[in-house]
């Protein structure tokens, strides 16, 4: 493994750098397995730690992208949930940044199966590019008024598209911008491409959510960065952009949808009240010092021994328990929490591309829906808690017939549906 910034931060290369958490050794969250790959599987180092000097907060080791995205398991189409966000997403860009749409240019990198760039090409968009390195997903999408790029979105990259199509009115980077470790490569390639009164559209999961509702399940490699506000400000001045707008969303457990620009262009004229005061908020609670992430560890050390203390009641009571939510989020509740399949009986996930296969780390088997109804658990332990809606109307005769849902985060907490209410 290449170690990548072990003793630097990522942003500003400084050597200012604190321990948050360290998980040890752990199997990669979306190193899903087939059988015959179970006995290869390798461990990697996984801390994060927070920068005193720029804030960012950072995964230490990084991994060669080439091991972490060569095959990807995540479909972001399979979800309802998501492809109603994003029709809404491309509505709202294409209304407030493009009043020609025909005429106009967008580029999204890191676009996984399309969810977006479909929905921005019904709305009459021009040019709709998706850069993306995931060649198992990138290659699902057959729309012939997109134009595809399998690759890692760099300076090269950009310098090849400006060439062949110009520069972009949008650029756009979501559930993305947390994932790639030349970061500052990155940010450069956005200013290559990106149009003189062009905008930085990127949505990314919020630290103060994580914070907030104890999200350390959203730690694992593939997830490099963990975005406050004012890290970002900081980062981005150094690249020549500036945030000029954010709105808060739901989706992912709590992300922000940031509106960045050059900071000579129109847009950077009027900075948002909602930046001025996010700013304001995250500085009064903390997110500049290094005693706010102490405090974090401690509570998520106390979250682990509430789990662990449910799971090992069931387990002396005879319970049956399966996994549903065969995500990176669940890989990093078990392996952090030592969750084996002394435990679970089973993984169970809404994705054809997992059933089959095997969790990383726990090797649980993943199978479909269906084996609620097969195997009849006595509980499940909801990994995909940020779901909880959308997947406990599938399981609803399950649910009607006894069964219970544990939710991990942010208390741990069993559900259960009784004439159609959450009875807690």
């Amino acid at each position: 493994m290449k170690k990548t910034n072990a003793k630097k931060c990522a942003f500003c290369d400084s050597s200012a750098l604190s321990e948050v958490i360290d998980f040890g050794k752990v199997a990669l969250a979306g190193g899903f397995l087939k059988k015959a790959e179970v006995a290869k599987e390798k461990k990697y180092p996984l801390a994060i730690v927070f920068c005193k000097n720029c804030y960012a907060v950072q995964v230490r080791d990084h991994i060669e992208p080439e091991i972490l995205f060569a095959t990807d398991y995540y479909f972001s189409s399979a979800i309802k949930t998501l492809r109603d966000h994003f029709a809404e997403y491309a509505i709202e860009v294409t209304d407030r940044f493009l009043p020609a749409p025909k005429e106009a240019m967008v580029v999204e990198f890191g676009c996984n199966d399309g969810v977006l760039l479909k929905p921005l090409a019904n709305h009459g968009i021009g040019t709709v590019i998706g850069v993306d390195p995931a060649k198992n997903i990138i290659d699902t999408v057959k729309d012939k008024r997109l134009e595809l790029v399998n690759d890692f979105f760099n300076k090269t990259v950009a310098d090849s598209i400006v060439k062949k199509y110009g520069k972009a009115d949008l650029v756009m980077a979501n559930n993305t911008f947390a994932h790639i470790s030349d970061i500052n490569g990155t940010t450069d390639a956005v200013q290559e491409v990106l149009a003189d009164n062009g905008v930085f559209i990127f949505e990314v999961h919020y630290l103060g959510k994580i914070i907030q509702d104890m999200q350390y399940d959203m730690m694992y490699h593939e997830h490099i960065y963990y975005y406050s506000l004012l890290a970002l400000q900081n980062h981005l001045a150094r690249h020549g952009l500036v945030i000029f707008d954010l709105k808060l969303i739901p989706v992912h457990g709590g992300s922000i949808r940031y509106y960045a620009t050059k900071k000579s262009s129109r847009w950077a004229k009027n900075i948002s009240s909602r930046v001025l005061d996010l700013q304001k908020h995250e500085s009064e609670l903390g997110y500049d010092k290094t005693q706010t992430y102490q405090q974090f560890a401690a509570r998520v050390a106390g979250k682990k021994r509430q789990l662990m203390r449910l799971l090992d009641s069931l387990k002396k009571e005879g319970r049956s328990v399966s996994g549903y939510g065969a995500s990176g989020r669940a890989n990093t509740i078990i392996q952090y929490c030592g969750i084996t399949n002394k435990y679970l009986d089973l993984m169970i996930d809404d994705s054809p591309v997992k059933q089959g296969l095997y969790t990383p780390g726990s090797h649980l088997e993943i199978r479909n829906n269906s084996a609620l109804k097969k195997n009849k658990p006595d509980y499940i332990l909801l990994f995909a808690w940020t779901f909880f809606d959308e997947i406990a109307a599938k399981c609803t005769d399950y649910l009607e017939n006894g069964g219970r849902i544990i939710v991990p985060l942010p208390e741990v907490r069993i559900t259960m549906h009784s004439a159609g209410l959450k009875v807690l």
